[in-house]
This record gives C-alpha cells, structure tokens and sequence, in this order.
C-alpha cells in the first residue's frame, strides 16, 4: 500500500470525494468482528484463567437490607426483620451457585430456592427470592430490582416479615463474581392452606407437608477466598474502553469528512452519511447502557 493510498484511508480522494475507506461498510464490519473477537477473546481468558476476570464490589448484607426498607418506608410498609435462618439460607444458596456454576434460582441438579430455606430452619407461609451480580454498590443492586416489576413484588410484598442477605464471592463462568442473594419470608402459619414463594415472576405452590416436615439443620460453612485473585481484570471496562474507542475514532473521521468536503465545496449530506451517525448513535448508545450488573 502505497503512502497516498494510506492517506486515503483517513480522508475523502481530492478527484471523486469518495468518504475515507475507514469509513467504508468494508470497515464498519471489521470494527464489528475485532468487537466480536474481543469478547470471544475474554471468555476464553475467563475459561483457562479462572478468577483473572471480575468485578471488584464492596457490598454488605446490612447495606441491601437497610436500602430494602427504605423502599418499603417509600410505599408506607414496615421494615423487614433480618432473619438469621434466611441469611443462612441465602448464603447457602449463593455457595450452592459457586459449587455447581449457576446462575439461576433453581440449580441443575434441581434444588429450589425453597429448599435452602426450609434446611436452614425456616418454615414459610410465603417466600420470595431475588438474585444480583457483579454490582459496585448495594444502592445499584436496590435499584436495579425496584426497576424490575418482578423484584420490586417482592421488595414492597405486605405479606413478607423477615428477610435474609448474604453476600458471597466466588468464582462464576471463569469470573470473580459477586453474589448477593434476598431472601424474603413470613413464618409458617398453620390455617395457610398452600405455602407459597416468588421466584423469577413465578408463583410455585409448596406443598405443605414439605414446609412442616422435620429437616436436619444445615449450616453455611465460611467462603474460601484464598484461590480468588486480590486484583482483577475488569471485562466491561474493557469492552466498554475498546468501543468508546472505536466510536471516537469513526466521530472523528466523520467530522474530518464534513470538514474537507465543505471546503472543497461538494459536502451534500447524504444517506451514507445519515447511516454512519444512526450506527454512532446505536453503538454509543449501547456502550454507555452497558454495565456489569446483573439481576435475576
């Protein structure tokens, strides 16, 4: 490639005005398959180094109760009461997610989110079971349920008296990952003819012999750590850097593009160009809407 033919891949050609070839659809696809490599690329990394990749968090259970009842106080409902059997149920959860690397309220080799509760002691009229992961702060894990019609049931539920949080690291898919797990309850009353929990916008029945059998008790034993890496590598920050990046780069070139052509005196705004900022507006938009958090 000759050096006016590199010149040419960043500003229009002086005889046809023909756009820079960086942005060309030949490239948009480039940009979008070293995008696809990328991520490709960190799975991979995730899957023969375990724990390299993660988000760090300092969430507490007490911060995600104390921002729970706050949202109860907003719609005039009192406060939840931590319940010592519920925390020991949702932290068995969250260990049972490490053990058998899921994500999901029901593992795979089939317990229920009820089943934690009921061999931690905790015999419900009515439960309910919210999951986050991988946030920064138990203000945008609370938030991130209230904005979830289905999580939100379960925060402002008149029904629910105790509530149960554990928060658990581990290793997830590769990644260091951050578990919080809530667990909500109303203690066993016996007139209620089906217990009854809230799981993932499911309402499941339990049966009630279920609920009053005798269980030995299980504990929560302490989380090992010593296998997670102190500092990690986060993957949405670098999948949000590489297409910031890129996204600056074609902005700018566009704008070279407008800048040349007007004073040639041949810019027309054309619907190449109208493609070029609708795609600028999508990526940027997906960009900045992209965060790490997850809720389930």
């Amino acid at each position: 490639m000759g050096f006016k033919s590199l010149f040419y891949l960043f500003i229009p050609h002086p005889q046809t005005h023909q756009k820079a070839h960086l942005l060309s659809w030949h490239f948009l696809v480039i940009y979008i398959l070293l995008f696809m490599f990328l991520k490709v690329g960190l799975d991979l990394v995730g899957i023969y180094k375990p724990g390299v990749l993660g988000v760090d968090s300092n969430i507490t259970a007490t911060q995600i109760i104390e921002d729970t009842n706050k949202e109860r106080a907003k719609n005039n409902l009192p406060s939840l009461i931590e319940n010592q059997a519920l925390s020991n149920a949702a932290k068995l959860k969250a260990q049972n997610m490490f053990a058998e690397n899921y994500w999901a309220h029901f593992s795979p080799s089939g317990k229920d989110p009820w089943e934690f509760m009921l061999n931690s002691g905790y015999k419900f009229s009515f439960a309910g079971e919210n999951l986050a992961r991988n946030f920064a702060s138990a203000d945008d894990v609370v938030k991130a349920w209230m904005n979830s019609p289905s999580h939100k049931e379960n925060i402002v539920n008149s029904k629910y008296k105790d509530i149960g949080v554990a928060v658990v690291e581990g290793n997830l898919n590769g990644q260091k990952t951050m578990l919080v797990v809530q667990m909500f309850g109303k203690p066993y009353e016996a007139f209620t003819s089906v217990p009854e929990v809230n799981v993932g916008s499911q309402k499941i029945a339990v049966e009630p012999s279920e609920v009053t059998k005798d269980r030995p008790m299980v504990l929560a034993g302490t989380t090992l750590k010593e296998n997670l890496n102190s500092q990690t590598i986060n993957p949405y920050s670098i999948i949000k850097t590489f297409g910031i990046g890129v996204i600056v780069f074609i902005g700018f070139l566009i704008l070279l593009d407008f800048i040349i052509l007007k004073r040639r005196g041949v810019f027309r705004f054309s619907s190449h160009h109208l493609a070029h900022l609708s795609f600028l507006g999508l990526a940027g938009a997906s960009m900045f809407l992209t965060k790490a958090g997850e809720i389930l």
